[in-house]
């Protein structure tokens, strides 16, 4: 009877290929000189980044809302500079690397959706008229569309590979989405979108005096405040600020939105790791069979004639 093992191959050429690579929008407390707003106050602002495999932008403005009056369309009420760079200690003596995050401003709304009603007071038209924004909000199923307004980030990485985006979300009872842009249809957070990091006065339990005490607890997973409508969306408590990082898996050559419904968001920035873990098990004959399939370093399997370091029947040999 032959033996079979498992071949378990940590491949050499798979730690460039995936190697981890970052930005974010502070490392040391001073804000990135990207951070300048669009001189023409009504156009909206960009901060665009980019990595070896990611490019993204960082958007801001530039209507902030429309001013009530008797004429339409109403005029826009502009807003397109970003909120100041925060920073939330997670540690007394900085054991822990504080969360820097830029605040964000302006409602992340698809503006072509925004329309205007008149106001009626005790049924009788006045002749002024607001705007209605309901409909400009993102909706789940992707039929409102994407944000053309405000506050919102894209990511967009030229391969396959794992984001770990990192945000913070004031208003915990508004749900936060990361979209696919050739869709729009939002990824589920707890399935598609795990959720990892700090709420708002849930504390380490330590003894006081220790660095982490007072502190933010990190949790290493955490659920959505409910599965009903947008509560799938809710992090955590609900109620309560959080900074968190949201980790998914990213095609290659898809925009990914992240943003908050209709309020503000704080980004700070993302890791992104590029291809499989390259890692793979391989099934392999003890017996020295010449039919036996070959494989590479990275657990693929090639033909014999592949130059190269190649592994037949769990045995190494260098094909020249």
């Amino acid at each position: 009877m032959k033996k079979i093992f498992t071949l378990a191959i940590a491949v050499i050429g798979a730690v460039s290929a995936n190697a981890q690579e970052s930005w974010y929008v502070s490392t040391d407390g001073t804000l990135r000189s990207e951070y300048v707003a669009n001189s023409d106050a009504s156009a909206m602002s960009v901060v665009s980044f980019s990595t070896t495999n990611v490019t993204g932008t960082h958007t801001s403005g530039p209507i902030a809302g429309y001013i009530d009056g008797s004429s339409l369309p109403l005029e826009p009420n502009v807003d397109n500079s970003w909120g100041n760079l925060q920073t939330k200690a997670l540690s007394s003596d900085g054991s822990v690397a504080p969360f820097y995050y830029v605040q964000g401003k302006g409602n992340p709304v698809n503006i072509d959706k925004v329309t205007f009603e008149e106001v009626i007071t005790d049924d009788v038209p006045t002749g002024n008229y607001r705007a209605y924004w309901d409909d400009s909000y993102y909706s789940p199923d992707g039929t409102a569309g994407l944000p053309t307004n405000g506050t919102y980030v894209t990511l967009t990485p030229s391969v396959d590979g794992t984001f770990k985006v990192a945000a913070w979300v004031n208003k915990g009872s508004r749900e936060i989405y990361v979209v696919k842009g050739s869709d729009a249809i939002a990824l589920a957070l707890g399935t598609d979108v795990t959720v990892s990091g700090y709420i708002n006065g849930q504390n380490n339990d330590v003894a006081e005096g220790d660095p982490l005490y007072g502190y933010p607890l990190y949790q290493e997973s955490i659920a959505t405040k409910g599965t009903e409508g947008g509560d799938a969306y809710v992090i955590g408590a609900g109620n309560q600020a959080v900074w968190v990082y949201l980790t998914f898996s990213a095609t290659a050559g898809e925009t990914y939105y992240i943003f908050n419904k209709n309020t503000q968001i704080g980004f700070s920035g993302f890791e992104f790791t590029a291809g499989a873990s390259g890692i793979t098990n391989v099934v392999t004959d003890t017996t020295n069979d010449v039919n036996a399939p070959v494989y590479n370093l990275a657990g693929q399997r090639v033909s014999k004639d592949t130059k190269g370091i190649l592994i037949q029947n769990g045995k190494k040999f260098i094909n020249k």
